[in-house]
């Protein structure tokens, strides 16, 4: 029987770059000394902020609405990066944080987002996660765009 609800090819390229983002920065990591752990910084709410921005910059990049099918190309990507049970705890987690607009998931997301869509068009090499993973989510900066107004 085939699926009632298949990924688009635009669908399909946003999984497909978000995997290759977390994947290279998570052997960047491991190559570092940084590798994932169950309480890794990418668990926090910056990082699954990250994680979020990430997935929207890449639904922005190749033009796809961030909707339930986003959230659901999250899961897998936190799938991929996480396993079950631990991924389907941290998918809930993050939308928990949208949801109620934490100030760290608010700051994390931007970086993701930039990072993911600078990416896709060539402009840079990911490092957000790669700085979480070493401990260094200070050397992320303030806000993307500067202070608040």
């Amino acid at each position: 029987m085939p699926d009632s609800s298949p990924l688009s090819k635009s669908q399909k390229r946003v999984l497909d770059d978000a995997l290759r983002l977390v994947r290279d920065q998570r052997r960047r990591a491991d190559a570092e000394g940084a590798p994932l752990a169950p309480d890794h910084a990418w668990t926090t709410p910056f990082g699954l902020g990250y994680f979020v921005g990430a997935v929207d910059g890449l639904c922005q990049a190749h033009d796809v609405p961030f909707d339930g099918m986003a959230l659901a190309i999250l899961g897998l990507v936190l799938d991929d990066t996480f396993q079950r049970p631990q991924s389907d705890r941290l998918r809930h987690r993050a939308v928990e944080l949208m949801q109620a607009g934490d100030a760290d998931f608010a700051r994390g997301r931007p970086w993701g987002g930039n990072e993911a869509i600078g990416m896709q068009r060539g402009l840079m090499k990911p490092v957000g996660l790669v700085h979480l993973a070493q401990g260094h989510e200070d050397r992320m900066g303030g806000p993307v765009g500067g202070p608040a107004a």
